[in-house]
């Protein structure tokens, strides 16, 4: 068993996810936090949230395209 595999499989990754979204919905001070207006070019609001919700689209577009636009293959 080597560290890739224990470090990176759909447990992890969807564990991760999970953890991420579930703290999300129901911790409210979290919430606020992530919600907190960071800047408001042209009338649309930039927020913490909006920003992981953005990677979070970004690398799923990748996996789904079996592209990888960061070069993690190169690295591990």
């Amino acid at each position: 068993m080597d560290i890739k595999n224990t470090l990176i499989n759909k447990y992890t990754v969807g564990v991760s996810i999970l953890v991420v979204g579930a703290s999300t919905l129901v911790g409210v001070p979290m919430s606020e936090t992530l919600n907190r207006v960071l800047a408001s070019p042209m009338g649309f609001d930039i927020t913490i949230l909006r920003m992981m919700g953005l990677l979070t689209t970004a690398l799923g577009v990748a996996v789904v395209l079996h592209q990888d636009p960061l070069g993690v293959a190169k690295v591990v």
